[in-house]
């Protein structure tokens, strides 16, 4: 018993482990996965799980097979009552039904075995009479309504499920979970379709995973069993289902829409004899469950390798972003130094602040006086050093937004050309989901609204910046008599004063500008000192900067993370499917 219960944790992990998987991108090379995935998750869930905890269990027989195949109407002659609807509306069947004897009712009802299907109970196929653990309202395609029929045996129970051909594809997904819950699968077809590729594509399926099989061919004409049959065991051979049981049952008349009772007599003698014989019900769960834990390693393996698969193409895509990135940074840092932001109103106000023609001759003339007649400029204009520094703030925020919306568009461009990008920008989920993903085309209002308080911060940097170097008594007073602020925007004027991005009669202005501001800085602090404060000026800007767009990026990074699974939870399941194996061993 105790291997049973580290068997069933290691089931659990696993399960958790396949759940956590996600495949969003559709991605070629997963999609037979995820279908894969997602089965598997089923079967360990509604099936190997609850069987492990309760061997001794009833056996789960499960009636699947084709549209119009007659499932229906062999269970209501087993049944000995209609429980399960019947006729020639397609599907008949919407919700599996279950019959079992009033014994073995507790145990199917429970939430154990098949958990997420909400139980009804009761004959009457309009009931919805919820058991304990439900939820009312439900949809059909997700209950099992549970029939207690007094003639069955203890010990078995039998499901009449969904077609797998269903023109429903919520019948057919039900359909194919049933079975993978089956301790015995009895397929059923007929004598004009029992060749047609859809059921032996489940029945392959069924002998991969090590179910037990048996065959109904049903609506055999009268007489043509004999040639019927061993053609279809023929077939079942070539397709390596050797000794396949095959029941057949003749074409004839209903008497209230049941079979006559001589038409399912070695049928009923079958289910008889394995309700009385709890060592054949037992070799028989042994059997499907030895085959389905064989099954587990080579399925989650396939699902392992389409997660590996899809891990490097969003890596691909989360490099991209890191690159767009880092391309953006050093363009913004290019472009800084190339004397862009030093033009138009920025130029001009300046201009107007100290007068650069004649603080020009003044340099010319005598170098020596350049503190005391700048300073006859600049003291007392504080409101127009202050036009300066918003000129430079608008500037500034023009320049990075229009970087920050070319990186947007840049990355979604390059994602829409690699793997599995155009599937993750052309997600069609909530409306606002689909608002957020048009969005990432260009910079985000989040990253707009940061620009203006940080250039602010930015110029408060340098405001400190000054006031730290004009600490000291030599340099107090010259402080004070100029104002830290007109020494500030003198810094930010001489940081930006490079010439490469002006062009025409703006050149001659700017070099005049950034002569003045110089000069003004290295009379005040020294040459030296004047290139260390714009080295640490200009790194505060692009520390400043390159956060903001590390933090605009992160909308990228988030879409990623949001849609599909991250690397570790693939590590999670081959590490959960690695220590199963080893339980196995």
């Amino acid at each position: 018993m105790s291997d049973q219960r580290a068997l069933v944790s290691r089931l659990v992990a696993l399960r958790s482990g396949l759940d956590g998987v996600d495949f969003s991108l559709g991605l070629p090379e997963t999609i037979d996965a995820d279908q894969t995935r997602t089965e598997l998750a089923s079967q360990i869930n509604d099936y190997l799980i609850p069987r492990l905890k309760r061997l001794d269990a009833p056996l789960l027989t499960v009636l699947g097979g084709s549209t119009g195949s007659g499932k229906s109407t062999i269970t209501n002659t087993i049944a000995g009552a209609d429980v399960s609807p019947s006729g020639v509306l397609r599907p008949t069947t919407r919700a599996p039904v279950l019959i079992c004897h009033p014994d073995d009712q507790s145990w199917f009802a429970s939430d154990d075995l098949l958990p997420d299907l909400v139980r009804h109970t009761g004959a009457d196929p309009t009931a919805s009479d919820p058991v304990k653990g439900s939820a009312g309202g439900a949809s059909p395609h997700r209950s099992l309504r549970i029939v207690p029929v007094p003639t069955l045996l203890p010990g078995l129970a039998l499901i009449d499920a969904p077609d797998i051909d269903s023109v429903e594809e919520a019948n057919r997904e039900l359909a194919t979970q049933l079975l993978a819950a089956a301790d015995l699968w009895l397929f059923v077809t007929t004598a004009v379709r029992y060749a047609d590729a859809v059921p032996w594509e489940f029945l392959e399926r069924a002998r991969d995973r090590g179910t037990s099989l048996a065959v109904i061919i049903n609506r055999v004409p009268e007489g043509a069993g004999s040639e019927i049959v061993p053609h279809l065991e023929g077939m079942l051979t070539e397709a390596g289902f050797a000794e396949l049981p095959v029941f057949d049952i003749e074409q004839g008349d209903l008497v209230e829409g049941r079979l006559p009772a001589a038409a399912v007599a070695d049928l009923q003698q079958l289910l008889h004899g394995l309700a009385a014989d709890a060592e054949g019900r037992a070799h028989i769960v042994r059997k499907t469950l030895d085959g389905a834990l064989a099954s587990i390693e080579p399925r989650a393996r396939d699902v392992v390798a389409a997660a590996k698969a899809q891990d490097t193409a969003v890596e691909e895509l989360r490099l991209q972003v890191e690159r767009t990135v880092v391309a953006t940074k050093s363009e913004i840092a290019q472009t800084l130094a190339s004397g862009a932001v030093l033009r138009g109103e920025v130029l001009d106000r300046w201009q107007e602040l100290i007068g650069t023609n004649e603080m020009m001759r003044a340099i010319q003339s005598r170098i020596t006086s350049i503190r005391d007649r700048i300073g006859g400029f600049i003291r007392g204009r504080s409101a127009a050093t202050s036009e300066v520094q918003g000129e430079i703030t608008s500037a500034l925020e023009r320049l990075l937004a229009d970087h920050a919306d070319r990186a947007s568009l840049a990355i979604v461009t390059s994602w829409r050309q690699l793997p599995g990008g155009r599937a993750l920008l052309d997600d069609r989920g909530s409306a606002h989901r689909r608002t957020e993903l048009a969005k990432l085309e260009r910079a985000s209002d989040e990253y707009r609204a940061a620009l203006a308080p940080e250039i602010r911060a930015w110029q408060d940097d340098i405001l400190d910046l000054v006031r730290s170097r004009g600490a000291g008594k030599r340099n107090v007073a010259r402080v004070m008599a100029f104002g830290v602020n007109g020494i500030g925007v003198a810094l930010m004027i001489v940081l930006f004063a490079q010439t490469g991005g002006i062009t025409g009669g703006e050149v001659a202005v700017a070099s005049g500008t950034a002569t003045v501001s110089q000069a003004l800085l290295n009379a005040l602090f020294g040459e030296q000192a004047v290139r260390e404060l714009a080295d640490e000026a200009r790194n505060k800007l692009i520390e400043r900067v390159d956060r903001l767009l590390d933090e605009d990026a992160n909308r990228f990074r988030t879409t990623l993370w949001q849609t599909v699974s991250t690397p570790d939870r693939t590590e999670h399941l081959e590490e959960a499917l690695h220590v199963l194996m080893q339980e196995r061993a």
